[in-house]
């Protein structure tokens, strides 16, 4: 299974996401740990900080439930 591509769409607000599909000149995201689907323009993305990835792997990092 290949890792997901992170990115932050800069047409807004820099909102990072991970790219599901390419289609038709459109690129679309998923929030990490789920949400919405948003299409955006491939020009508006760009690369993840290192600062930026770090901060998506603790949103998508499950809590255990407590006992």
């Amino acid at each position: 299974m290949a890792s997901p591509e992170y990115v932050a769409d800069t047409a807004n607000g820099d909102r990072i996401g991970i790219v599901r599909q390419r289609y038709e000149g459109s690129v679309y995201l998923c929030p990490p740990g789920g949400g919405t689907e948003w299409a955006t323009a491939p020009e508006a993305l760009r690369h993840l900080s290192p600062e930026e990835l770090v901060r998506v792997r603790v949103f998508e990092t499950p809590v255990g439930r407590w006992r």
